[in-house]
């Protein structure tokens, strides 16, 4: 497999893996467009930015046919740190449609054109659009991990969504909490739960509402795709934990705290000695409870298979990424 880093300019860096890519900007035009190498057919938008008082910013994409024709506007939601931020429902078209925080395409695409709107004092300070193809989500399952990259664990702390009421739906600020607080900011459970809540969906899942409030605490974070566990791993040498997302049913993850999960985000902290996933794992019953290892086949099919290799990245800055050898 072949992935790459690489800068463009300053404002640009471009993460690139055969089976998705990430373009980042941190300096990033209100409108834009973007010609992907690989055909793609799901699109998620990440950002980071700040809303003061009544501000609030919004994302639109839209995509092409390959016969040139252009899709509508789908929107990824109006971004505020006030409780009004929503996603949108009810986006389709021919091309296809929304899934709260991902646009699912009914036939692969090549091109994109995305739109920023800033409202009272609001600013943008990243955007980054990750394009990837459901059919090569699993292309680099079991892919040999690096040896080299095992026997460590990051110092994350420990933290249950479970001993906190209404907890349960919580797994995603939860994982948010622990990572801020690795970065050396304390954001409480509740209170990154309650910054990243989509009145919408009615829930914290929202990936880029995730990410976007980790980073008005001053870091650059952003939603990405991974291939596999042996990319992961580069992430973990570079001392960059990462939260992802995976989902399992009866009997498919071992040593889970729940039997069965349509949707779940755990910290991945590092790997043991025999290269197996080392993750702190917020369903568990206590913080005491919460690092897990787990059979590193079983969480890398459950991870690729159900998010695309979802991860959160939350960085002091987006040239730590020179770090992470791949």
């Amino acid at each position: 497999m072949s992935e790459t880093l690489t800068v463009a300019h300053p404002a640009r860096v471009d993460l690139s893996f055969p089976h998705a890519q990430t373009t980042i900007m941190t300096a990033p035009a209100l409108q834009g467009d973007g010609q992907t190498a690989q055909p793609f057919d799901q699109l998620i938008v990440s950002w980071n930015g700040q809303t003061p008082g009544a501000g609030a910013l919004e994302v639109d994409v839209r995509v092409a046919s390959p016969a040139g024709e252009w899709s509508q506007w789908f929107s990824f939601g109006c971004w505020s740190t006030r409780a009004s931020r929503q996603s949108l429902d009810d986006q389709e078209d021919s091309f296809g449609w929304m899934s709260t925080d991902t646009l699912l395409l009914n036939a692969p695409s090549h091109a994109y054109e995305y739109r920023v709107t800033l409202h009272d004092q609001a600013s943008i300070s990243l955007l980054a659009l990750t394009t990837s193809l459901k059919e090569q989500h699993q292309a680099f399952l079991g892919e040999a991990g690096n040896p080299a990259q095992w026997g460590r664990r990051l110092d994350v702390p420990l933290r249950s969504q479970m001993v906190h009421e209404g907890g349960e739906g919580w797994c995603s600020p939860t994982a948010l909490s622990m990572l801020l607080s690795y970065h050396g900011i304390e954001v409480s459970v509740p209170d990154a739960a309650a910054g990243t809540f989509d009145r919408v969906y009615e829930g914290t899942g929202n990936w880029p509402f995730n990410t976007a409030y980790a980073a008005t605490f001053g870091l650059s974070a952003f939603v990405t795709r991974l291939p596999s566990l042996r990319v992961a791993e580069s992430f973990l040498g570079a001392e960059v934990p990462l939260a992802l997302s995976l989902g399992w049913k009866v009997g498919e993850l071992d040593n889970a705290p729940l039997p069965s999960s349509g949707g779940h985000l755990v910290v991945l902290v590092g790997f043991d000695e025999q290269g197996q996933p080392v993750v702190n794992d917020p369903a568990a019953a206590s913080d005491a409870d919460v690092q897990r290892v787990y059979d590193r086949q079983q969480f890398e099919k459950q991870w690729l298979s159900r998010s695309g290799g979802m991860a959160y990245i939350l960085l002091p800055s987006v040239q730590t990424l020179d770090s992470v050898e791949m």
